[in-house]
């Protein structure tokens, strides 16, 4: 055995000049709700972050490629940009609009037995983000067992909605992170993470994310980056399978996204923040890429 006498220490404090490297992670929760639903009827329901779901009842089910069933003893969880559909079973449509909900938060526990008397569905989520290599996973839904540990955090966290909690304290929030992560390690064997890129292309993608907002050509980036512009072009399209206009279309979009669902932001902002000339040109692109405009995507897509 061997033995490893230290003077100094490292300024990390790491006692071993072994070099080691983690996949950065970049976690954040969106949301974390507890609604009732007495219609649910959602359509080509696609975005770019994960989600969580858990029901505490039956009756209602998530569909992409085949019908998954939620219920008690189920944890799903939804990767971005997974293009799937969601109801109750054996309810007809009450509107031609693919996406028509009639919900509302649980506020507590008497009323969490009146909607489950009256035969509503009981629908627990989260929306989270992983940063960008974790998050582009192939899409898919994944069903997973309900363990201990997942029912003892479930139930910790539901408590704390139920009770109206806003301001999660240190306790609450990491319930919620590890539920997260717990879930999305659960699924790792059986995802593919497709959109892994090297570290030069890393901090290309870095700098289109920070700076969004800018007048961004490929040419400007090449320049940027020291490399002549096709050099570029090919080099991007290769790491990513997409074009750095289209890469940087998409992050805009995704930001856009994320601030119509989770911020009052108006969309004139919004369009500004993201590098669109003007609210227009993001509603142009917007309804192109996800086949709704902003205006709808807010008034619908947070309902689920």
């Amino acid at each position: 055995m061997s033995t490893l006498i230290i003077d100094n220490l490292s300024p990390s404090g790491d006692p071993s000049d072994t070099q080691q490297q983690f996949e950065p992670l970049d976690f954040k929760i969106l949301c974390c709700r507890y609604w009732w639903f007495e219609i649910w009827n959602g359509q080509r329901l696609s975005f770019p972050f994960w989600r969580l779901y858990w029901n505490k009842n039956e009756g209602a089910y998530i569909y992409y490629k085949k019908k998954i069933y939620l219920s008690p003893d189920v944890v799903c969880i939804i990767p971005p940009h997974t293009p799937y559909s969601a109801g109750i079973e054996n309810q007809r449509p009450v509107t031609s609009s693919p996406h028509f909900f009639k919900c509302g938060r649980i506020g507590s526990q008497q009323e969490e037995q009146e909607h489950l008397e009256k035969g509503h569905i009981l629908h627990f989520f989260i929306h989270f983000t992983l940063g960008r290599n974790y998050d582009k996973v192939d899409p898919g839904i994944y069903a997973i067992r309900m363990t201990q540990e997942f029912s003892s955090g479930l139930s910790k966290i539901v408590d704390a909605l139920v009770k109206g909690t806003k301001e999660f304290r240190q306790n609450e929030s990491l319930d919620v992170y590890n539920l997260a992560l717990s879930a999305v390690n659960e699924i790792l064997p059986e995802a593919t993470f497709s959109g892994n890129t090297n570290q030069y292309i890393g901090q290309i993608i870095d700098f289109m994310e920070k700076h969004m907002h800018s007048k961004l050509t490929d040419s400007s980036l090449a320049s940027r980056f020291s490399i002549s512009t096709g050099s570029f072009s090919r080099m991007f399209k290769r790491s990513t399978g997409k074009s750095p206009s289209m890469y940087l279309r998409q992050i805009r979009i995704e930001k856009a996204s994320n601030l119509l669902l989770y911020t009052d932001t108006n969309i004139d902002t919004i369009a500004e923040v993201c590098g669109f000339s003007d609210r227009y040109h993001l509603t142009k692109v917007f309804s192109q890429m996800k086949r709704t405009s902003p205006a709808a995507f807010r008034k619908s897509a947070g309902y689920f």
